[in-house]
């Protein structure tokens, strides 16, 4: 059984969650849903990330007394990725924070929803030899930005992803949502900032 496949055996089986499903998604409609707002991004969705698709899987949420809110994730569409990636994860040409540098968030291409302003990422920029592609938290007031020029990270300990796959990225999810006392980061989903490398974990 694929790592995917369990998670959603884990997933469906959770009582204390909303799993909600819909038709399954060409990955060609998600490729051409992605227009940066300057150059090219060119992309493949790898492996793990059709296998969800093709499941019909759309979004997992429970709800939080701690919070009074519901957190999860929310795996987009083709017309809200092509938004979001255009509204919260690319930036416009010409955007630096230091004077004559500028950044780019052209590596990233945006697949789920972490809350709010945040949204769960692709580097479509390092993919592995399988074809999967690292998964970064990034958040519109926290970009996960490189330097236009030279392709370096502006932040140099964003060169280590959250997840090294959408696989690892699902798996902890999954073990987050369904544990008895949820971590503490899931509350927090939606603030800028966070990160996620020690928070991995395998069912």
């Amino acid at each position: 059984m694929s790592t995917i496949s369990k998670c959603m055996e884990v997933l469906s089986g959770a009582e204390h969650l909303t799993v909600k499903k819909r038709a399954a998604i060409e990955s060609s409609a998600l490729v051409e849903a992605v227009t940066p707002h300057f150059g090219t991004i060119e992309w493949a969705p790898p492996a793990s990330y059709r296998e969800a698709l093709a499941s019909g899987l759309s979004a997992v949420t429970r709800h939080l007394v701690s919070v009074g809110m519901n957190q999860g994730f929310w795996l987009y569409d083709a017309d809200n990725l092509g938004t979001v990636n255009e509204d919260l994860v690319h930036m416009p040409e010409g955007v630096s924070f230091d004077e004559g540098v500028d950044l780019s968030t052209n590596h990233l291409v945006g697949f789920a929803e972490a809350g709010g302003e945040a949204v769960w990422c692709f580097d479509v920029s390092a993919p592995g030899a399988d074809g999967e592609y690292p998964v970064y938290y990034h958040h519109q007031d926290t970009p996960r930005a490189k330097v236009r020029a030279t392709g370096a990270w502006n932040e140099p300990q964003d060169e280590t992803p959250d997840f090294e796959s959408f696989s690892q990225w699902l798996e902890t999810m999954t073990v987050a949502l369904t544990a008895e006392e949820p971590p503490e980061w899931l509350e927090r989903l939606g603030e800028p900032g966070l990160t996620f490398v020690e928070s991995r974990r395998t069912l």
